[in-house]
């Protein structure tokens, strides 16, 4: 059974009549939109009612004129744009009011700027549409060109407990990419390029391909790298012999020579105020263009000339990226180093390396990408693996043992690497003649601490094996934390330190800090700071802020904290055992003293009790897990109660 919608089921042009209607839209309000073909207008049904009011055509003021409107949809804004069947045309309308943006010539015709009888038409997820060109039988596709930009490539927002699956996909081998592949990338509707240097040609997969799609040639010869812009337009290395970069316009297959350059560019980006930037890797320099105006040649943004190790030269840099802020990235490769130059600047900024402190040391790095919140991931290429940056600092994601090979896990010297929209990892692994995918793992970003999700059969195995033992954390160790990034840190009672494992690693580097005295527990924040108990001989718990050795007194506690924790609400909790209670404190609110929240500081079983309490942990709901250890019990605490369950 159904009911009428619009229209009396007789022609006519009054408000609540309709002639030949065609396409119809309703929108997030349950308004109708009918695009009324017989009475050339657009009629909006406002939700419930059968009465409309024309919002376009010639008895709508200020509007347009259309003749037999045969589709209507609305942008993101609430836009009409509208398919304008017998003048051949589509209609847009905006701030400013309706205009022609498709065949505004109004003639039938069957080029391809032209339609005929256009029918319907919708939009894609990037805002190109695509028509049905119902006289020329076909369907067309017609790309925006007006967007801009804040990226111009894929750059995830990544949690700092993002994880990767360490073993990768063979995307693309030697079959299809040849031998010692070199430029990857990724544009921003996962299409993925690469360059392969022994056929001369761009091999082209598009989402979800497995085998090729498409491969474009064009007079190259050993391309290096390759950009793809959000408009599809494809930048390739054409230096090495031909001493430029050519462009391959979106769905061309003829390149222009758009940059002339002295020999090949080992790194190519295209920036969001429409600047082409080359590394030319031999000579030592970066250099970028305006791809706006019409001539070849280029300036100078990074490096002399000349090879050299200071802050205004490079040796043999290769990747470059550059950021919302256009601030130009280059991996410095045989310094061993990434540079950042400011917008403007020809003096870089050493922000990854050995010369770095706090960062990490590199070897000949090659490829550098940068995530949606500004963090650096590089192909560490003469040590074999990737590394990426976040507010914890610098960790190995892949091949972190450093050596060469072509197991799932491992890579031989990767110059390139680029995400997909996803956050997948795409790696050119040169001299294993392919090109990985490391898939993304997971990426939450509202805890600290890992919280996997078991099977309800989840096993383990008896035997353990030894990860540390008294030798590196002393005698009765107690307290030990793992951050998102599977980083471990366990603190020495002892010799008063802290040990950290990164992940992978089977060395512990050692953090001394003056004035610690038998710290039980530790606990790292979101941001990296590191919360660990002081309250043995000093009565406080200290914070030491991210990557530094500074000191922050947080909470003043009358004893050790055996446990700490740190909830969802920047509470922070201390589980004082030997005062038989619980406190927490408002990180940042002013004052280091605590408030109760367990326990009276009596010893009991009572409710309201505990007996030497420890570990404690606080879910997202706010409630109170504490390890009432005399009581061999376990206290459930709801949140804003003093009774445990």
């Amino acid at each position: 059974m159904w009911i009428v919608a619009a229209g009396t089921e007789c022609s006519g042009s009054t408000s609540n009549a309709l002639t030949n209607p065609r396409g119809i839209f309703v929108d997030t309000n349950l308004n109708l939109y009918v695009a009324d073909c017989g009475n050339d207008r657009v009629q909006l049904f406002l939700s419930g009612q059968v009465t409309a009011t024309t919002v376009a055509g010639s008895t709508a003021a200020g509007t347009i004129s259309l003749d037999c409107p045969s589709d209507v949809a609305l942008d993101g804004g609430g836009y009409l744009f509208i398919v304008d069947s017998n003048n051949n045309r589509i209609i847009g309308s905006g701030p400013n009011g309706f205009r022609c943006i498709i065949a505004c010539a109004s003639t039938s015709g069957s080029t391809s700027n032209q339609l005929s009888s256009p029918s319907t038409f919708s939009f894609d997820s990037y805002g190109n549409i695509f028509i049905t060109d119902q006289g020329n039988s076909r369907v067309q596709k017609f790309l925006i060109e007006s967007t801009s930009y804040s990226v111009t490539l894929n750059q995830p927002n990544l949690c700092p407990s993002t994880t990767w699956y360490t073993n990768a996909i063979t995307f693309a081998n030697s079959s299809t990419v040849g031998t010692s592949v070199f430029g990857v990338f990724v544009s921003i509707n996962n299409t993925v390029y690469v360059a392969n240097q022994q056929t001369n040609q761009v091999v082209i997969w598009f989402e979800g391909s497995i085998n090729p799609d498409k491969i474009i040639s064009g007079n190259l010869s050993s391309p290096n790298d390759l950009f793809v812009t959000p408009l599809g337009d494809l930048y390739v290395d054409n230096g090495g012999s031909n001493h430029r970069v050519d462009k391959f316009a979106f769905n061309s297959n003829i390149s222009t020579s758009i940059m002339s350059v002295p020999s090949g560019c080992y790194g190519i980006f295209v920036d969001i105020t429409n600047n082409l930037y080359c590394s030319i890797t031999w000579s030592h320099q970066v250099v970028k263009k305006w791809l706006n105006d019409n001539v070849l040649t280029s300036t100078i943004v990074a490096g002399n000339g000349t090879a050299g190790s200071t802050a205004t030269t490079l040796n043999v840099p290769i990747g470059v990226s550059v950021d919302a802020q256009v601030n130009l990235y280059v991996a410095d490769c045989y310094n061993s180093r990434i540079q950042m130059f400011p917008v403007g600047q020809l003096t870089g900024i050493t922000v990854a390396g050995a010369s770095a402190p706090g960062t990490i040391t590199l070897s000949c790095p090659n490829g550098i990408t940068l995530d949606g919140n500004g963090y650096l991931f590089i192909t560490d290429s003469s040590n074999n693996r990737i590394v990426g940056s976040g507010p914890y600092g610098f960790r190995c994601l892949f091949g972190c043992t450093t050596i060469s090979g072509a197991a799932p896990s491992q890579l031989n010297q990767p110059p390139t690497l680029r995400f997909d929209s996803y956050g997948n990892l795409f790696v050119a692994d040169r001299y294993n003649n392919r090109v990985q995918k490391f898939m993304l793992a997971s990426n939450s970003c509202s805890l600290s601490y890992n919280q996997p999700t078991f099977c309800s059969n989840a096993l383990w195995y008896s035997s353990a094996s030894t990860f540390a033992s008294s030798s590196t954390i002393g005698t009765s160790p107690y307290g030990i934390f793992i951050d998102g990034i599977n980083t471990v840190y366990v603190p020495n009672r002892v010799t008063n330190t802290i040990l950290t494992w990164p992940q992978w690693s089977n060395t512990s580097t050692t953090s001394s800090y003056s004035n610690l005295s038998n710290p039980y527990s530790l606990f790292m924040s979101m941001t990296g700071d590191i919360y660990i108990d002081n309250g043995y001989s000093y009565g406080r718990v200290d914070k030491y802020i991210f990557n530094t050795s500074i000191r922050v007194t947080i909470m003043n506690v009358n004893g050790s904290c055996y446990g700490l924790f740190i909830d969802i609400n920047n509470n922070l909790y201390c589980s004082l055992k030997n005062l038989h209670q619980v406190v927490k404190l408002l990180l940042n609110n002013g004052t280091t003293i605590p408030i109760i929240a367990a326990g009276n500081g009596s010893v009991g079983s009572l409710s309201n009790m505990l007996n030497s309490p420890q570990g404690i942990y606080v879910d997202s709901n706010l409630n109170l897990y504490i390890a009432d250890c005399a009581n061999n019990r376990i206290q459930f605490v709801q949140t804003g109660q003093l009774n445990g369950v």
